[in-house]
């Protein structure tokens, strides 16, 4: 098992980090709906998933675990200002800020004021993993085929329907 509960709980945030970052996407996947996986495993997996372009994972999308606290105060944030501030604008993506506040202790501290609101996600991550945990895979187009029209030992005229029924409504 990639990120279960003791082995998350024994590694710093950076070293939790980083077996996520080499983990292959398909350990992450596993790992990420698994019932043992901490919060914070949990929340770096949808930050690396994201990172790497997977919409969606083999058993099901991810992201639920963000979405579930994105807007909800669940962390205390202190009023005082950090020495080292960083801004939302300094990272390429949402996921990045996020891999990035996680690996500097976040979500319980916010050492670099990424997660004002206290959900415990950085900068629009919210937003951002909202999209990932509801989309869906295309629908496949269907082609609608015309059948064949067969002529019946009667004379009669008909096709033969997707559920193979014969259809004398015409040809």
């Amino acid at each position: 098992m990639l990120i279960t509960a003791c082995s998350a709980d024994l590694l710093s945030p950076e070293a939790l980090s980083s077996k996520v970052t080499q983990a292959s996407t398909s350990e992450l996947c596993g790992a990420y709906f698994q019932p043992q996986t901490t919060s914070r495993g949990k929340l770096m997996i949808e930050a690396e998933l994201a990172e790497r372009g997977v919409n969606q994972c083999t058993l099901g999308n991810y992201g639920q675990f963000s979405v579930s606290t994105a807007g909800k105060t669940i962390y205390s944030r202190s009023d005082a200002p950090s020495v080292d501030t960083y801004d939302c604008s300094d990272f390429p993506t949402g996921a990045a800020a996020q891999k990035f506040f996680l690996a500097s202790g976040g979500p319980v501290s916010d050492p670099h004021n990424l997660d004002g609101d206290g959900d415990g996600l950085a900068c629009e991550w919210g937003t951002q993993i909202r999209k990932i945990s509801t989309y869906r895979r295309p629908t496949p187009v269907v082609r609608r085929t015309y059948s064949k029209c067969y002529t019946g030992p009667r004379g009669g005229t008909y096709t033969i329907t997707a559920s193979g029924n014969k259809n004398y409504d015409g040809c």
